[in-house]
């Protein structure tokens, strides 16, 4: 049998021209295997809950910032006190949603910009009736809990409300020329199975805060009551600033710095 390299192709064969677009196929395919061309992430879903009616809707986001540490949301955002602002008005007689909500966004974008999911509920919990708003925000946290098993951090976020006399430097403090809200960190003890584990995560959120950006929190306070935190180990109710010494501006600036914070920590898979 002769050498069939040097041979002339057979008439109505496939000639030069397929062999070569073979191998270009064959190339692209296993470049493709091989992860030389990028592949498309997907965005985030990040739910806003309604207000009038108390749906849901998905909004898509997609995280500018770093690989997403999961596909599936981490950190759970609700306000018990949704109408709560940084500045005069009468939010909760209109049943409109306060300034504190805009402080809730600006935490879940931070957050999704450091490629981290997080779910925000902006219902209001304290309309009409201001002394029900911790029983009704528990159906809206027990709701998303059970919605969203990946999630690994809880923030019910409010505002202060400190006498007009305290100085605003006990609640506010300078970070790269600008004014930024204080956070403050406070765990209720009645009937909480996870008492302990609230406070140690409010701790280990304190500590770092300090750590990373000096001043910034002003502390942990266990205060005798339900605040919800009883629904999960890592829930914490955030007091970002206080009316009247801080402003919405100052209180989005430091929920910046908290999703500093909590990328920290999760990247770091932080548990106290």
């Amino acid at each position: 049998m002769g050498k069939i390299f040097n041979q002339e192709p057979e008439k109505g064969g496939p000639g030069l021209f397929f062999i070569l677009l073979t191998l270009v196929i064959v190339a692209v395919v296993g470049a493709r295997y091989l992860g030389f061309y990028p592949v498309t992430e997907s965005g985030d879903q990040t739910v806003t809950s309604n207000e009038a009616a108390g749906t849901s809707t998905l909004s898509p986001q997609i995280a500018p910032g770093p690989k997403k540490l999961a596909a599936s949301p981490l950190v759970a955002i609700y306000h018990s006190h949704g109408t709560e602002s940084y500045a005069p008005g009468d939010s909760h007689a209109r049943g409109e949603g306060g300034e504190i909500i805009k402080v809730g966004e600006a935490f879940r974008q931070a957050l999704a910009d450091r490629g981290i999911v997080a779910v925000q509920s902006q219902t209001l919990h304290d309309f009409p009736v201001f002394k029900n708003a911790y029983q009704n925000s528990l159906t809206t946290i027990t709701q998303t809990l059970a919605k969203n098993p990946s999630i690994r951090m809880v923030f019910d976020i409010h505002r202060d409300g400190l006498p007009p006399e305290v100085s605003d430097t006990t609640t506010t403090f300078v970070v790269s020329g600008q004014r930024t809200a204080r956070l403050f960190f406070l765990v209720g003890d009645q009937n909480n199975p996870h008492l302990d584990a609230n406070l140690a995560f409010a701790k280990a959120l304190d500590a770092r805060a300090n750590q990373m950006y000096p001043g910034l929190s002003r502390g942990v306070k266990v205060s005798h009551g339900n605040y919800n935190d009883q629904v999960f180990p890592q829930a914490v109710n955030v007091y970002i600033g206080s009316y009247p010494q801080n402003t919405a501006a100052e209180a989005e600036n430091s929920a910046r710095l908290l999703a500093d914070v909590v990328a920290a920590m999760l990247q770091e898979d932080v548990k106290p």
